[in-house]
């Protein structure tokens, strides 16, 4: 009841927890709308690290981490810049600075994860020891390659004829290291020299001057001239011949 000009007279009150409620929630209303976005932030860690790595969407997901969703930072009036710090590597695990440039400056740091795939060599069965590699005895997987510092095989054929110089486990990705090529030809030996040019191909006959394996360049004297050439070892008996040119640049002897 309240008394009003000496009368008594019945009013509805608000009860006043009620009232601190309601307070309280325009209040959170008004400040939500005074915080930046989290998830623009992360957005923006998240984009600038992908555009810097350069790698095409197939190849690498980039994905932002954690952000503690209780924390408050005022909205940004300016532009939003990502940045590493000095020294920082794009590697797994990557932490993105993300700063504000607008009058009420701050910066988060966003963590972020990136994850490379390609398609690499694996063993098909247990490679041991020895092996000479067979197309039977290797396939193509996709992989997580991020933090692969052994380096792999992206093609079946460029491993093959390599001897295995260490057993690899089926389903072990191969890796350089775990091969060496084969040598086909060994010095000495008698080989087939190979020359095309605008559709000829000529034949003459040559000695090896030193190993040769599958891909490698070796030298090899023409028994015709006497010249010693270099060439291309394309399997155990044939040699395909370059000649370097007045310019540096290595081509098929005409």
């Amino acid at each position: 009841m309240t008394r009003f000009d000496g009368k008594l007279t019945r009013t509805h009150a608000i009860p006043a927890c009620t009232v601190v409620l309601l307070t309280l929630s325009a209040g959170m209303t008004m400040a939500g709308a005074q915080w930046q976005d989290l998830d623009t932030i992360k957005a923006t860690a998240a984009d600038w690290l992908q555009a810097r790595i350069g790698s095409d969407a197939r190849n690498t997901s980039v994905e932002a981490g954690f952000l503690d969703p209780r924390l408050r930072l005022p909205a940004c009036d300016g532009a939003l810049e990502p940045f590493l710090n000095r020294g920082a590597d794009v590697d797994r695990a990557t932490t993105v600075g993300v700063r504000c440039t607008g009058e009420r400056r701050w910066k988060v740091y966003v963590p972020v994860s990136v994850v490379t795939t390609a398609d690499v060599v694996v063993a098909a069965r247990l490679l041991t020891k020895g092996t000479l590699i067979a197309p039977d005895d290797l396939r193509l997987e996709r992989r997580d390659v991020t933090r692969n510092r052994s380096g792999y095989f992206t093609s079946v054929k460029a491993a093959l004829g390599q001897r295995v110089r260490q057993p690899v486990l089926q389903g072990r990705m191969l890796t350089p290291a775990a091969v060496a090529a084969d040598k086909v030809i060994r010095r000495g030996q008698s080989v087939t020299l190979i020359v095309e040019s605008d559709g000829l191909r000529i034949n003459m006959s040559g000695k090896a001057l030193i190993d040769g394996a599958i891909g490698q360049r070796i030298r090899v004297e023409n028994l015709s001239s006497g010249r010693v050439v270099e060439g291309i070892v394309r399997s155990p008996e044939h040699v395909e011949v370059l000649v370097q040119s007045s310019r540096g640049v290595f081509h098929r002897e005409s």
